[in-house]
C-alpha cells in the first residue's frame, strides 16, 4: 500500500506489519483481529509512538483527526507520551495516598487487635 490508506484497505489488511497513512499515522497490524492506530513522532531526538486506539474503536477518519491534534501538541513543545505517562503515575500516587492509613488509624487498629490481651494481663495483677 503506497500513499494514503483507504478504508477498504484498512479493513482487509491482515498481514502483520506497520502501514503508513502519512504525516506519522500508522496502522499497526499484529494479526487478523488485532489492528491499532499509532502516531509516530520525534521529540528532542527521540522517536516516540503515541497510541490512538484500536481499529474497532477508532475509524480511519477519527485516527487522522487524533493524529492532527497530537501533531499540534508536539509542535507546541509537548511530549504527549511523557505527559500521558506522568499523568498515569500521578493518578497512581494519588490513589495510593488515598488508600494509605494515617498513624492514628494504624494505632487504633493495633489497639483494637491487642486490647483483650492487655486487659487480661492487667486483670491478673
Amino acid at each position: 500500500m503506497a500513499g494514503r490508506l483507504k478504508p477498504l484497505d484498512v479493513t482487509r489488511e491482515t498481514k502483520p506489519g506497520k502501514y503508513a497513512d502519512g504525516d506519522g499515522l500508522y496502522l499497526i497490524v499484529a494479526g487478523a483481529t488485532s489492528k491499532n492506530w499509532s502516531y509516530r513522532y520525534w521529540f528532542k531526538g527521540k522517536e516516540r509512538w503515541h497510541g490512538l486506539g484500536s481499529l474497532q474503536d477508532v475509524s480511519l477518519k477519527e485516527a487522522r483527526i487524533k493524529r492532527d491534534t497530537a501533531r499540534q501538541q508536539v509542535r507546541a513543545g509537548v511530549d504527549i507520551v511523557q505527559e500521558k505517562r506522568a499523568a498515569r503515575l500521578e493518578a497512581k500516587a494519588t490513589e495510593a495516598a488515598v488508600k494509605a492509613k494515617t498513624f492514628e488509624e494504624c494505632a487504633q487498629a493495633y489497639i483494637d487487635e491487642h486490647w483483650d490481651g492487655c486487659r487480661r494481663a492487667v486483670d491478673r495483677d
